[in-house]
């Protein structure tokens, strides 16, 4: 025998295990998450999202109600609140968007000179914390926002997973990561009055509270 066989070990190459169809699906999940996250904080995104210029002033709309973030009865007080109010084209439902670093701006109220921040008298920033006006800083870091856009979460059938390419702003706070929220618990259309607070950032735009954090900066026409 030219060959020696039986000295000659054959080994067969195993193939993987394909994972299973719910495992299929949940990478593919995963997937097409991650995709939408990179395409939400993409600087192409967030241009097409934002829809102010800065040296015009803005107003900051509920998109879900179609209210406006106002400073409670036009209060001209040091940490006085803001709350959602139908639009009657007060000064107190105007800002100037002062632009930072990083996409970043301040947001100063047209009738009283001052900026929007989280409430620095409470113990801790948490959910819940209200907004208010005080006088501007630079140095504080809670008076900085930014757009932050959210997207519908994929809906799966079976292996085949879908997403839709729309797009929804919120506004994020630079200090503590949390974003611009109306005081809503019932979730759905927040009320005329409900107080702006932080929370938690949504992860897409089909949660309960979703309508609570739905808002636009634009040039007030």
């Amino acid at each position: 025998m030219s060959h020696d066989t039986h000295n000659t070990r054959r080994t067969r190459r195993l193939r993987p295990a394909l994972p299973s169809k719910s495992a299929r699906a949940a990478l593919l999940v995963s997937a097409l998450t991650s995709a939408a996250l990179m395409i939400l904080s993409s600087p192409a995104a967030a241009s097409q999202i934002i829809g102010f210029s800065y040296g015009s002033p803005v107003e900051i709309t509920n998109t879900r109600s179609g209210l406006k973030a106002d400073v409670m009865w036009a209060s001209t007080d040091r940490f006085a609140g803001l709350f959602l109010w139908q639009n009657n084209a007060s000064r107190s439902q105007e800002f100037d968007a002062l632009r930072a670093d990083g996409g970043y701006f301040r947001l100063r109220a047209r009738h009283s000179g001052q900026c929007l921040a989280l409430d620095s008298r409470a113990p801790t920033y948490r959910n819940g914390t209200p907004v208010i006006q005080r006088p501007c800083d630079a140095s504080l870091k809670s008076s900085y926002w930014r757009v932050r856009t959210v997207g519908d979460r994929p809906i799966c059938d079976g292996d085949v997973c879908s997403t839709t390419s729309a797009v929804y702003p919120t506004l994020q706070n630079r200090y503590t990561g949390r974003c611009l929220d109306a005081a809503n618990s019932r979730g759905g259309r927040p009320p005329q009055r409900a107080v702006l607070q932080q929370w938690s950032c949504i992860g897409s735009a089909d949660v309960w509270n979703t309508g609570n954090q739905l808002f636009s900066v634009r040039n007030v026409r």
